[in-house]
């Protein structure tokens, strides 16, 4: 009788439910090119500080390739738009970077950024902070039919107090909109700090695809076994569900955990496959991923890193391998557990 009475008091609680609001954004906004193209284009509502955007041809003429531009037109409005957040999503394809130029009412050119992209062929993003004041137009210009460009993010910035150690590097100029990491610059430099050593393996972007035997490796020397190790990358395109696993010397040590943004974030494209129940998502930009190595799987000498993908996952790129390496030191805290439990 009282088990009866106790989850009559417990259903109220589990049928309440929170009220779904749609959060405000007077001040951003995403232009998804593709779909306002389309025949039924979305109702998107502007910014104040954004007029309208305009898609130019222009015809190949002399040694010219044919072009398009994509035609921004701001309004200025004090502070509100005096910074800009300005992400730029695109398919990196060769012979097709996109590049970037802001200019005002009288043809006076205020800034010109770009080409972007390397021609790795996968769908990738710029994140970019963007000085307005005299703005009035911002191109985006790209080689041939312009169907490589898939949108644009906006958002107006303001300045906020942020406190950091003297000692440590400064934290990114621009805090992303949807908690996305900032960029990794690796060090020419190993680094020593409270026993632990930071190496740089790899800055350069390398394409991987499921096929290759092994997909990447990488090798480095080390003086002496360290304790633990933490090895990180940035990782482009990938499927979410399909994380690369790491493996050492020979030992397989799982998947890599990779930082994942705001489920808003338009960076998210979505892939449905024949006889899948689950929507695939991969993304369209650098992501931070991480795998921790125990002590034992690293050996005075020659080792080894390969990067391998699942084979459900499509092409990615990966770049700036960077190596933490944990040794015994002054600082070392540890604890020796009992013979039994």
């Amino acid at each position: 009788m009282r088990l009866a009475f106790a989850l009559a008091l417990a259903v109220p609680q589990l049928l309440h439910a929170q009220e779904l609001r749609e959060q405000p954004t007077p001040f951003s906004v995403w232009l998804d090119f593709r779909a306002l193209a389309s025949g039924s284009p979305p109702l998107v509502s502007l910014p104040i500080w954004l007029v309208s955007l305009r898609t130019e041809r222009v015809s190949a003429r002399d040694d010219m390739p044919s072009q398009t531009i994509y035609r921004l037109h701001f309004r200025r409005v004090g502070d509100l738009n005096k910074s800009l957040q300005f992400r730029l999503f695109y398919d990196d394809v060769k012979d097709a970077a996109p590049r970037l130029s802001g200019w005002s009412e009288t043809g006076a050119t205020h800034f010109e950024q770009g080409p972007f992209g390397t021609g790795l062929g996968l769908p990738t993003s710029e994140n970019l902070t963007l000085a307005m004041e005299g703005v009035d137009y911002v191109d985006i210009t790209t080689s041939g039919d312009g169907r490589n460009i898939r949108g644009v993010f906006l958002a107006s910035l303001k300045r906020a107090e942020v406190q950091h150690a003297i000692d440590y590097e400064a934290p990114a100029n621009v805090s992303d909109a949807f908690e996305n990491l900032p960029g990794t610059t690796l060090n020419a430099d190993d680094y020593s700090l409270y026993g632990r050593i930071k190496a740089s393996l790899d800055p350069d972007a390398t394409k991987l695809t499921p096929h290759d035997k092994p997909t990447g490796a990488w090798e480095f020397d080390l003086g002496t076994q360290p304790l633990s190790a933490l090895i990180s990358f940035e990782i482009l395109d990938a499927d979410l569900l399909a994380p690369p696993t790491i493996t050492v010397n020979g030992h397989a040590l799982g998947a890599a955990a990779i930082h994942q943004p705001d489920l808003a974030d338009p960076g998210y494209i979505g892939l449905s496959r024949p006889l899948e129940a689950d929507m695939r998502f991969h993304y369209a930009g650098w992501l931070r991923a991480q795998k921790a190595i125990p002590g034992s799987a690293l050996r005075p000498g020659l080792n080894k890193v390969v990067i391998q993908l699942n084979g459900d996952s499509g092409p990615v790129a990966v770049r700036t391998l960077e190596l933490q390496l944990k040794y015994n030191s002054p600082s070392l805290d540890y604890t020796l557990a009992p013979n039994a439990p």
